[in-house]
């Protein structure tokens, strides 16, 4: 199965920390906070944690995202499975959970 990570370009931002999002043991995007990212990986179903890391004047603001790939999430024999992520600038940091839907 492949999972598209996205991550539109926060307009909003003067600076532009830099950000990494990593599934498991696999960096799948460090770079640009500011604008934004589209990857995809290849994943088996199951369940996964997506961890992000945005660091901004040397602190790092880490998430944890749980993504229910498998039966329990209804995404186990899919083809693709898009998680666009949204940031809460309450929080300043990305919400704790993704909008998951069904690419074919």
């Amino acid at each position: 199965m492949r999972l598209r990570v996205h991550f539109d370009s926060p307009g909003f931002f003067l600076n532009d920390p830099r950000v990494t999002v990593r599934v498991g043991d696999r960096t799948i995007y460090d770079g640009s906070f500011k604008s934004g990212f589209d990857v995809s990986v290849e994943l088996p179903p199951g369940r996964h944690v997506l961890e992000t890391a945005i660091d901004v004047a040397g602190l790092s603001r880490k998430q944890k995202i749980e993504l229910p790939l498998d039966n329990t999430g209804g995404y186990r024999d899919v083809p693709e499975v898009h998680a666009k992520l949204s940031y809460s600038r309450f929080w300043g940091n990305f919400d704790k959970k993704a909008d998951l839907s069904v690419r074919s």
